[in-house]
């Protein structure tokens, strides 16, 4: 039995020449910005937008080496995974991106429908939102009737090794860092969202409770970044957390990513250099980061047995 498991991230551009043409992808995803205009509508939106963006986001990414690491980090998960269940039966890992290459689609039209037993679809969003898990069930809907339906893996949020390989890259920086403040910080969405249903906040809520069970005797809080547009987005903020936490007299911050289980941006930009830079300019004395999960072995681990078990 010959089983495809296709780890599934949001992707980033490769180069600072194709961060618009992202943009254009990630905007036109009416799972994200649902808009009442149609297709069309979308698409003119996709189009505003992602120009009026573009070269604002480039001179971020220009900030962090010219592009995104994701898809290489991906790659370097699907490489660590492929090892592990070499020791299984026959598993072949592929790696596929939301918004830019290799696309859904482009690795849809890879996978011969003749060659296949069963699919894994693992997106790499511990949470599940209407915006990443949903967002990648769709596409993969649109295009991949060719192939056996998948069995998805739709969220891992409560995971024993999630859990712990997320504990065990905390204690990393706990080693050389006496007692700080642990500010876990989580992908924003739309308030709306949730209000309609979208289980993310309840989620990362529950993963930082569980986190938090190994740490008794640390503080710690939970804040929102990467807001985008005017509506009203999951709160607090991680500025105005910062901006609180100093007030309370607490100089001492250990910024925790979760639900970001590689480096892109959002970590590498505004965690490590723009809001660092806020923090310090409020008079915090200590900031530090934890590093995302990436091929920690406990988290490479947690994705063998999600796919062994989705087999059975």
């Amino acid at each position: 039995m010959k089983t495809a498991v296709v780890l599934v991230n949001l992707g980033g551009p490769d180069s600072l020449e194709n961060v618009k043409p992202f943009l254009f992808n990630l905007f036109s995803d009416p799972d994200i910005f649902k808009l009442p205009f149609g297709k069309k509508g979308q698409e003119i939106f996709a189009k505003f937008i992602s120009g009026r963006r573009a070269q604002k986001s480039s001179n971020l990414y220009a900030k962090i080496g010219g592009k995104s690491p994701l898809q290489e980090n991906t790659a370097d998960q699907a490489v660590a995974l492929q090892r592990l269940l070499r020791k299984e039966d026959n598993f072949f890992v592929f790696t596929a991106q939301r918004y830019w290459h290799p696309l859904i689609p482009e690795v849809i039209g890879t996978l011969r429908p003749e060659k296949w037993d069963e699919i894994i679809l693992l997106p790499l969003f511990p949470q599940y939102s209407n915006t990443t898990t949903l967002s990648v069930i769709n596409e993969w809907v649109r295009h991949g009737d060719t192939l056996p339906a998948p069995h998805i893996v739709q969220r891992f949020h409560t995971h024993p090794l999630y859990i712990q390989s997320s504990q065990k890259r905390i204690s990393e920086k706990l080693a050389d860092n006496e007692n700080p403040h642990i500010l876990f910080s989580a992908h924003s969405i739309p308030q709306s969202r949730v209000n309609q249903g979208d289980p993310y906040q309840q989620e990362i809520e529950e993963t930082v409770e569980l986190i938090m069970e190994g740490f008794h005797g640390y503080g710690h809080s939970l804040c929102y970044q990467s807001k985008v547009g005017p509506l009203k987005w999951l709160e607090p903020s991680i500025s105005s957390e910062l901006k609180t936490l100093k007030n309370r007299g607490i100089t001492n911050i250990l910024v925790t990513p979760v639900g970001f289980v590689s480096e892109h941006l959002e970590t590498l930009y505004e965690l490590d250099i723009q809001y660092k830079k806020y923090a310090l300019d409020l008079g915090i004395e200590k900031y530090e980061r934890v590093q995302t999960l990436g091929i920690q072995p406990l988290f490479i681990e947690c994705l063998k047995e999600l796919v062994i078990e989705n087999c059975q």
